[in-house]
């Protein structure tokens, strides 16, 4: 009878500890899944830096700011920007990952960690204001270093209030990321002298 009772205790001991070694596992695959999987914060890990078109007039025809309190999606702050048409009549921002970077720096190399999507949201300040937004694209054939990819969503009509916007890398080679994120701005197809524009949790995910 007490040799019966012992089996049971240690049968019982055995299952107990099994359950609790696949736990740990399963745990440990989980906690492994998720630091593979990371999200980038472009804003703190990026610059915007990369002003085109009348952005290289630097800030006549560009007002940026990157702490704008002015109702944020994600408070305290947003990104803000007002573009006034200028004599090219169009302009954009890349936040790159060296500041300045037009590929005299090699990219970040975000390849195996399976990031499948550019996400942020922004909002228009009339909401008619139109935008395109893009993920990389950076390639100068006389500098050493480059994109290893371009995505567009193309253009984009902004509303008053807040939307989030997704761009699919899920194809993208991500090996070489200089330009992370851009907008482009034109007179083209917009109303008016300026846009003014805001935007917010910008992430690789």
């Amino acid at each position: 009878m007490i040799a019966r009772e012992h089996y049971s205790q240690v049968a019982s001991t055995s299952v107990i500890l099994a359950a609790v070694s696949s736990f740990m596992l399963l745990g440990g695959w989980v906690f492994a899944q998720q630091h593979e999987r990371r999200t980038v914060d472009i804003q703190t890990f990026f610059t915007p830096s990369g002003w085109i078109g009348d952005g290289e007039y630097g800030r006549k025809y560009i007002d940026f700011s990157g702490s704008d309190t002015t109702g944020p999606h994600s408070p305290p702050s947003s990104v803000k920007v007002t573009y006034t048409f200028g004599p090219s009549r169009w302009a954009g921002i890349y936040w790159q990952n060296e500041p300045d970077n037009w590929g005299d720096k090699p990219g970040a190399n975000y390849s195996g960690k399976k990031l499948s999507k550019l996400t942020f949201w922004a909002r228009g300040e009339t909401g008619n204001e139109v935008v395109e937004f893009k993920a990389g694209g950076i390639d100068n054939s006389t500098k050493k270093y480059r994109d290893s990819f371009v995505v567009t969503m193309g253009r984009q009509s902004l509303t008053r209030e807040w939307k989030q916007y997704e761009i699919n890398l899920s194809s993208a080679n991500l090996n070489s990321v200089v330009g992370a994120f851009c907008w482009v701005a034109s007179a083209d197809y917009n109303i008016g002298k300026h846009v003014t524009f805001y935007l917010d949790d910008i992430l690789l995910e």
